[in-house]
């Protein structure tokens, strides 16, 4: 099998590890999997599998993409799934122009190349939980602080399942270059 692969914004270690904490105060036994702070990100697109060897394709793309930094806020939690039994349990971004540019400007970058990438609604997220244990349903009133960051980079990641990190970065791409 081969490598699967994503694009995305790594959050920074300072906010990874209050979200972290945060989370671990909950005290969740409703998910099997908890993000450890190294590992949480946004998706800005799902590759998968790179079944056609197109990846230094899509390297070279995506160095011809120029925006500039721009702010993200994380204000708050949310979930997929049914509410009682979320599959995964996340921290909710602020609706950002710039974020949504960058994702529409990926997708459409890649486009060509036909991988076959997920074409549900692009909902930016950083997972917290996933994975729902089983057992009876739960009210969760989970919440997180308002924290804000800056995204200067976004990056291409191979997942790596078996290791830790999970997500290993394959290619910088600094923006406002």
């Amino acid at each position: 099998m081969k490598p699967h692969y994503f694009i995305g914004i790594k959050v920074p270690q300072n906010i990874a590890e209050t979200l972290g904490k945060e989370r671990d105060s909950w005290q969740l036994q409703t998910h099997k999997r908890l993000t450890p702070p190294e590992d949480m990100h946004i998706t800005l697109l799902f590759i998968g599998e790179d079944k056609q060897d197109k990846i230094k394709q899509v390297e070279e793309l995506l160095a011809a993409i120029h925006e500039s930094p721009f702010q993200l806020v994380i204000e708050g939690v949310q979930t997929f799934g049914n509410p009682k039994t979320p599959r995964v349990i996340y921290a909710a971004l602020q609706k950002s122009a710039e974020l949504e540019k960058l994702q529409h400007q990926i997708s459409e970058s890649l486009e060509s190349l036909q991988l076959g990438t997920d074409q549900k609604r692009y909902v930016p997220h950083i997972t917290l939980a996933n994975k729902w244990a089983g057992g009876e349903p739960v009210d969760l009133h989970l919440s997180v602080s308002l924290l804000e960051f800056e995204v200067a980079e976004f990056s291409l990641f191979r997942i790596a399942p078996k290791e830790k990190p999970r997500y290993k970065k394959i290619a910088n791409y600094p923006l406002g270059i």
